[in-house]
């Protein structure tokens, strides 16, 4: 895989999301302030992320600060 891509990854890996708080309920409208609009931007960032650690996990690369 290209080195830029994975540079690219890693950026997108070490964002954090609300998958990093340490909360069992997690609730999207919690952080989204009811705001439809602020739910999607905040689960398509989540994704990225999420995608991104799973992406470098699975090529065994280190993505951590």
């Amino acid at each position: 895989m290209d080195s830029k891509i994975i540079e690219r990854l890693k950026k997108f890996a070490r964002k954090e999301c609300y998958y990093d708080v340490e909360d069992e309920d997690k609730c999207i409208n919690d952080y989204a302030g009811g705001n439809v609009d602020d739910a999607f931007e905040q689960g398509e960032h989540a994704g990225e992320v999420m995608l991104a650690r799973d992406i470098l996990h699975h090529m065994g690369i280190s993505w951590c600060k």
